[in-house]
């Protein structure tokens, strides 16, 4: 493992009960591979589906989004003076359920970099995984602000 729990805390601004890496693998370039492991007592199962409980999809496009925020910062000289936000969700597609106590294997590649007078945009294919089964996929974007410029024009 590159990164363990602790080490990930420190890169990217989340603590539980909302953080969705566990670890990552493999770190190239414009890739990045980790995990979330489910555990059946996480507090989303006592009112997602009570009879029937999965993981919420929503919270397996957060983990990619955490995984992928994981690289930008990596990518980005002097990350800790941007925010990096969801922008977009441009698809995602929900091809089976995942199940309490499964480990999601999340894979997010960085498929380009775009420069905005005032920020940039991050284009994002995303997966999650269980047992190499595909169960979601989704395309979506991060804005790279700097932290100054949102606190002026967002934060009066």
């Amino acid at each position: 493992m590159i990164l363990d729990k602790e080490e990930i805390k420190k890169i990217i601004p989340y603590q539980e009960p909302f953080l969705f890496v566990h670890g990552v693998e493999d770190l190239k370039e414009n890739e990045i591979s980790g995990f979330y492991q489910i555990s059946p007592d996480d507090y989303y199962f006592q009112g997602h589906f009570v009879d029937f409980k999965i993981m919420p999809g929503v919270l397996v496009v957060e983990g990619m989004a955490q995984l992928s925020t994981i690289l930008l910062r990596k990518k980005i000289p002097d990350d800790k003076k941007y925010h990096f936000l969801a922008y977009n969700l441009q698809g995602c597609q929900f091809f089976r359920p995942i199940f309490p106590g499964q480990r999601i294997d999340l894979k997010a590649e960085v498929l380009g970099i775009y420069d905005n007078e005032n920020y940039k945009i991050a284009r994002v294919k995303g997966q999650a995984l269980v047992k190499n089964e595909l169960c979601v996929q989704a395309r979506f974007s991060v804005v790279i602000i700097e932290k100054g410029f949102f606190n002026q024009k967002y934060q009066k």
